[in-house]
């Protein structure tokens, strides 16, 4: 698909949306008003590990001191 033809296809997406809200977040995103994604901030994984294993520091690879 070409960007003339992807661009025609987003439009054509655009016209149908019947949601005000919708609307809204296309309209932020299109305007660059959206915050820019950091690779880090405090706290962005927290919850994500459910679960050590109990042998997890049993390895230690060569490279790191005893």
């Amino acid at each position: 698909m070409t960007t003339e033809e992807k661009k025609i296809d987003l439009i054509g997406k655009i016209v149908k949306l019947e949601s005000d809200e919708l609307i809204d977040m296309v309209n932020e995103l299109l305007r660059g008003n959206t915050q820019e994604v950091s690779s880090r901030k405090p706290g962005w994984g927290k919850g994500m590990i459910h679960h050590i294993s109990d042998d997890f520091n049993d390895f230690i690879p060569p490279e790191f001191p005893s």
